[in-house]
């Protein structure tokens, strides 16, 4: 019986002892990195270590209070910010860790809320398609084509455009800047031509009617008309009057001079019979406008000041060698043909004044511009002031490409030129400036 009650008492005494045993081995773990832990962790990571979800979270704490019972664990779920782990209080120890069955509630939860959040996902992107879908129709149904503008009724396009949305509009006149710049190459040299046929063909585009259209309308008639993308650009702004005027050939197409048409009221052969010419930036022979200023590359008649392209006179033969009527001496020297006034001006004097006026001016790459036109002009002179104003600026050309002089120097250089070819006696002229 002894020997009972021993082993009875032993076996008491274990059982009393396991618990105790057992405890000591979780807090260790809690407290440790040993491979007993990485086994449970792969199983479930601990609740603190989990994404903060705000459905786990709450699951987690209800399991643990639950599991435990305690007063002291339920604080810090009302109080989160005051949390502070310890080893009987963190992810690892027996009160937190989660049962089996919590385990299960845990996933279940974090299932529902991924799936939720894809529902709320596929919500949203689903409310953003119909909408896209009707600008998408509306663009397709109803828009209103380059072709349409330029060969259908005007009234019916301006009612249809005061019905289409503004960044419509943008994008058709966008499309007509494209195909202006030409990028397109051929496809796009056939469609402009193609638009100008369709709108220089109308009979009804008069200054009456088109006072009624649409002012993007008018944009994209001018526009075609002139060639000039402009006409098209959002930040230059042109009242719907002088659109109708520059149509009409009433008003200049160049934005930067935009004169009444004549210029000047001149009555000239050229300003009479050339719709939209304007002489006081176009050229006589081209018909064209640039933004060259105070240059070589104009040259202007002493008589009428209309100006000319240089290199659209060389081409035509409107400078040649000639007879001088100035200082009557009659000398010859190379001479510029007015095509308007049929008078000539000479042109040494007019070099040497441009130069004298404006070369203080001019970079490197302007002076480079500047001699070659002077050499140009003055290639096929055959007195010997133009002769050597030809082979000085040869020679000035060439210093400035390699670079063996400056700017500086070459201007320097020119005009002790000029000194000793010109008398200051002799010529006398004033300097015409293309303006706008």
């Amino acid at each position: 019986m002894k020997h009972t009650s021993d082993c009875i008492a032993i076996v008491q005494t274990k059982a009393v002892a396991t618990p105790i045993l057992k405890e000591k081995s979780i807090d260790f773990m809690g407290t440790s990195s040993g491979a007993s832990f990485q086994q449970q962790q792969q199983q479930m990571p601990p609740p603190r270590q989990q994404s903060r979800t705000p459905g786990l979270q709450t699951s987690l704490s209800l399991a643990s209070s639950e599991a435990c019972g305690s007063a002291d664990l339920r604080g810090p779920i009302s109080h989160p910010d005051n949390v502070r782990e310890s080893p009987s209080e963190s992810a690892s120890s027996r009160e937190t860790w989660p049962t089996e069955q919590t385990r299960v509630e845990v996933v279940a939860e974090h299932s529902r809320h991924k799936k939720e959040m894809e529902r709320e996902k596929e919500t949203e992107e689903e409310s953003e398609r119909p909408e896209q879908t009707v600008v998408h129709r509306v663009a397709n149904s109803d828009r209103i084509l380059l072709r349409d503008v330029a060969g259908k009724g005007l009234d019916v396009i301006t009612e249809r455009m005061r019905e289409q949305p503004e960044e419509f509009l943008e994008d058709l006149k966008a499309e007509l800047r494209v195909i202006l710049e030409g990028t397109g190459g051929l496809q796009h040299r056939e469609e402009f031509a193609l638009l100008q046929k369709l709108v220089q063909g109308r009979s009804d585009l008069t200054p009456e009617s088109m006072s009624r259209a649409h002012r993007v309308q008018l944009e994209v008639f001018v526009a075609i008309k002139t060639g000039i993308q402009a006409f098209l650009h959002p930040d230059i702004s042109v009242t719907q009057t002088v659109l109708i005027e520059i149509f009409s050939h009433k008003r200049c197409r160049n934005i930067a001079c935009q004169s009444q048409l004549p210029a000047d009221d001149c009555s000239c052969e050229i300003c009479s019979t050339k719709s939209g010419f304007c002489s006081l930036c176009m050229c006589v022979i081209c018909s064209k406008f640039d933004f060259e200023v105070n240059t070589c590359r104009w040259v202007g008649c002493d008589t009428c000041s209309h100006w000319t392209h240089t290199d659209c006179a060389i081409r035509a033969g409107q400078i040649s060698m000639g007879t001088s009527l100035k200082g009557g001496t009659g000398s010859s020297e190379m001479l510029f043909r007015c095509r308007a006034c049929k008078r000539t001006s000479e042109l040494l004097g007019w070099v040497k004044d441009v130069f004298q006026h404006c070369a203080p001016d001019w970079d490197r790459e302007a002076l480079m511009k500047e001699f070659d036109c002077v050499r140009r002009i003055f290639h096929g002179s055959e007195d010997s002031r133009g002769r050597k104003l030809f082979w000085k600026s040869e020679e000035l050309l060439e210093n400035l490409k390699t670079g063996a002089a400056d700017e500086a120097a070459v201007c320097e250089v020119m005009q002790r030129f000029f000194q000793g070819l010109v008398s200051p006696n002799k010529w006398q002229f004033f300097l015409l400036f293309k303006f706008f």
